[in-house]
Formats: structure tokens, sequence, C-alpha cells
């Protein structure tokens, strides 16, 4: 099977992964509308393809230094409790209509947020070494094999992001401004325990060691 086939099959296995970005997703989707969700999902696919082409490349290699990823942790961890503690507090308020959503004119910021939560995620780095690593032991790629590979993966998981997106955009006419409230302090409590799980993980890798 092609390289790139089989990453679009591999990539199926993200579809029911539950973590910051999928829940900042859905939250944007249903409160800020379809285009926005869609840069947020843009730009975790970028902090993803980043993270792919050092590992290929071997420069996530200078990862493997505790301080650096700790402090990568360090600074992930506070975005998530910042993020999360902000989604709290947030006031809820109806995605209306796209005209209504021009005057705003912060799109740029809907990609930069979901490259920050994907990109700050030590975990997310570590998954990505990890399926490398799996790769190389299950397939004798060349280098062009691989980019193919991830190229494939990659695609499937945008395009799954795109769908959760989409769907929740078209749940949008059943909420109700207390819905609103409900989901963003959910997201706020999801993304504040995500925050601490992180700072369990750097305490048993990098602090006791």
């Amino acid at each position: 099977m092609h390289p790139y086939l089989t990453g679009l099959i591999s990539g199926l296995v993200f579809i029911f992964s539950i973590g910051p970005g999928f829940f900042a997703l859905i939250q944007t989707s249903v409160q800020k509308g379809f285009k926005k969700a869609i840069l947020l999902a843009i730009g975790i696919s970028l902090s993803d393809i980043i993270y792919v082409v050092l590992s290929i490349m071997g420069v996530a290699s200078l990862l493997d230094n505790p301080r650096i990823r700790l402090w990568l942790g360090v600074i992930g961890t506070i975005v998530l409790i910042l993020y999360g503690v902000y989604s709290w507090f947030k006031k809820p308020k109806l995605y209306k209509n796209e005209i209504e959503n021009k005057k705003d004119l912060s799109y740029l910021k809907y990609l930069v947020k979901g490259f920050v939560l994907n990109g700050f995620n030590p975990l997310i780095l570590i998954g990505w070494i990890s399926i490398i690593g799996v790769m190389a032991t299950k397939y004798e790629f060349t280098f062009n094999a691989q980019l193919s590979f991830f190229a494939g993966m990659l695609t499937t998981i945008f395009t799954t992001d795109i769908i959760k997106a989409f769907i929740a955009h078209r749940l949008r006419s059943s909420v109700t401004p207390k819905k609103i409230l409900i989901l963003n302090r959910s997201v706020g409590v999801i993304l504040i325990l995500f925050g601490f799980q992180m700072i369990y993980f750097l305490v048993d890798n990098y602090m006791i060691n």
C-alpha cells in the first residue's frame, strides 16, 4: 500500500482523541462560528506539522534536553490553566451569523490559539516521536515515503477536526446562553484538569528524576 494511504488509515486512530485542542475546537465552533473553528484547526495542524518535520529530521532530539522539555511543559501548563480560568469566567455569547463576526478582525488569534494549545503540550511531542519510532520499526520507509506517510496521517487528523467543528456548528441552533455558560465552564474545568495532569507529568518525569 502507498505510504500516503497507509498514513490516511493510520490517522483514523485519532478520531476519538480528546485533548485540549478538541474542547477548544468545539467551543469555538459553537460560539464563534465555523470559519474561526477552521482557523483553530489549522493552527493545531501547523504545530503537528512542525513537530513531525523536526522529528523526521532528527532535530527533535534537541528537545531530549530535560531543561528544554521542562520549560516547554511549564509554558504549556500555564497556557492551559490560564485559558481554562478564562473559559470559566467568560460571559456566554451566542454566534449568530458570519456577517456579524466580520466586525471582529481577530481571526489570526484563533490560528495562534490552536498552535499554542497544541504546540506547547509536551505530550503531543512525545506522542509524535513515539509514532515515528513505531513506524520506523514496522515499515522500511525512505525519507520521501516517511513524508508521504505523515502527510496522509495529518490529512486525516485535520479532516476529522473539521468534521467535528462542522457538527458542533450545525448544532448551534439548539444552544442557549445557559448552555453556553455550561459549555464554557466545562471546557474551563477540563483544560485546568489537563494542566494539572501536565504538572503531574512534569513532576514525575523531571522534578523527581
